[in-house]
């Protein structure tokens, strides 16, 4: 992507990163300048494009796609360059560019059935499909993008739906929707309600809704779910498209007691994040609903955020894309890693355990006290996220084993006629980097000195 994604500023934003190293948080990364000038937008770049035309006033929903209309398969160079949609609650309207160089607002002059009353979530496709919770109007509201202009289409009620907060749209034209005010889970087939998914009892005060199907092209699990947030923010549920509940975490569990988790996105590897207005950061979870990572705080540097509302995602290259109360950040997916330990085993060998927040690229080099390179037991090895762990000999080779309620087992037979790894003073250097664009520039590095007794 070049310079002329700058129509968008007002919608994201991205600068340079530090060389990222132990303790500075890098689950999420800013591209470099030479992707995008402005790390974050503000009023003022808002003001810069429509000048008083809009102000930015309640931001909620974002929705981010790559328009199937605007690629050239003779062209490469463009296959990241997205549409984004913002809604601008306050102002009952929605910002979208409609090239890399110029915006367009709808509802500014809208009347009747046209006009938008507080709406919310907003979800998009690459065939140019647009929904938008319209929430005090009770009903979403169906567009059309050929390329270069929203189109409104029809209105959906759903069986008398009261306040729909949010709207997701899966690879297949299934459409899910949060109806607040019935404590619903609806979803949609051909633009007619098919099913309620959940009901009262099953949920309550339902907001923000994520999903992810088979017929995704960018998806690496092929995963059937859909994730939805209620109780007024404390709760994440995840079903299947039967409505069957496969898991539910209160934030309160996790030891989050003052949560206001606002809106939720599915990634690539079926990682679920979520947004937290009142504690200004993003929550992270796996597709198993297991926590991750917590990203960013209160403030206006770098990595933090004044009360995050929408995400949402291009899944090809990871590129993420975050509303907060006056501006908006973009970011690529990036990597980070917790709960490094490193030891030696009763039968001699040297365990490395960890915990990573990304399915990452590692490299682990170990160093012995004199500063000579003794091993290279990982070079670029993809992993997983969450706990893992290495078992390595003396003579560098990996041992395979694997890990049993947290706790690491060794293959006897692995074990047997393995040099033993020498007692000693080791430096290790631990390379990552993210599975996305991101991986071209960003590595994390990591050192660690450690006595092995």
């Amino acid at each position: 992507m070049t310079m002329r994604f700058a129509a968008i500023l007002l919608l994201t934003g991205a600068a340079q990163a530090a060389g990222p190293g132990e303790g500075k948080e890098t689950s999420l990364v800013f591209p470099p300048r030479l992707h995008v000038p402005v790390r974050k937008a503000t009023p003022f770049h808002l003001f810069l494009y429509v000048q008083n035309r809009v102000k930015v006033r309640d931001p909620q929903g974002i929705a981010v796609t790559r328009l199937d209309s605007w690629d050239d398969p003779k062209e490469k160079k463009d296959d990241d360059e997205i549409t984004v949609y913002g809604v601008n609650s306050g102002q009952n309207v929605i910002i979208y560019n409609t090239s890399m160089t110029t915006i367009s607002i709808y509802g500014l002059k809208e009347r009747g059935v046209y006009k938008l009353n507080r709406p919310h979530g907003i979800t998009a496709s690459s065939w140019g499909d647009v929904y938008l919770a319209d929430t005090y109007n009770n009903r979403v509201v169906k567009f059309h993008n050929p390329g270069k202009k929203l189109q409104f289409e029809r209105v959906l009620t759903g069986d008398g739906m009261r306040r729909p907060h949010d709207v997701s749209l899966t690879a297949d034209s299934t459409l899910y929707v949060t109806d607040y005010g019935n404590d619903r889970l609806l979803m949609f087939r051909a633009d007619t309600l098919a099913r309620v998914i959940a009901g009262a009892g099953v949920l309550r005060h339902p907001t923000g809704v994520a999903a992810t199907c088979s017929a995704q092209r960018w998806s690496y699990w092929k995963d059937d779910f859909v994730v939805v947030i209620d109780q007024d923010g404390r709760r994440l549920q995840k079903f299947l498209r039967d409505g069957t509940l496969v898991k539910s975490v209160t934030m309160a569990e996790l030891g989050v007691d003052n949560a206001e988790l606002s809106y939720a996105e599915i990634d690539y590897h079926s990682n679920i994040w979520v947004t937290d207005k009142k504690n200004h950061c993003l929550h992270k979870f796996d597709r198993d609903l297991n926590y991750l990572t917590r990203f960013g705080s209160k403030g206006s540097g770098d990595n933090q955020f004044i009360e995050p509302r929408g995400i949402s995602m291009y899944r090809r290259f990871g590129q993420v894309l975050i509303a907060e109360k006056k501006a908006a950040q973009y970011y690529w997916i990036g990597t980070d890693i917790d709960a490094i330990r490193f030891e030696r085993t009763p039968e001699g060998m040297l365990l490395f355990r960890y915990f990573l927040t990304e399915p990452s690229y590692m490299t682990l080099e170990i160093y012995d006290k004199n500063g000579k390179l003794v091993a290279t037991p990982l070079k670029k090895a993809r992993r997983s996220s969450g706990a893992g762990f290495s078992v390595i000999a003396g003579d560098g080779s990996l041992l395979s084993g694997y890990l049993r309620d947290g706790i690491p087992f060794v293959d006897e037979k692995a074990v047997r006629d393995k040099p033993v790894f020498a007692a000693g003073e080791y430096r290790f250097r631990i390379t990552l980097s993210a599975t996305y664009s991101s991986y071209t520039y960003f590595k994390k590095n990591i050192e660690k000195k450690v006595h092995l007794h």
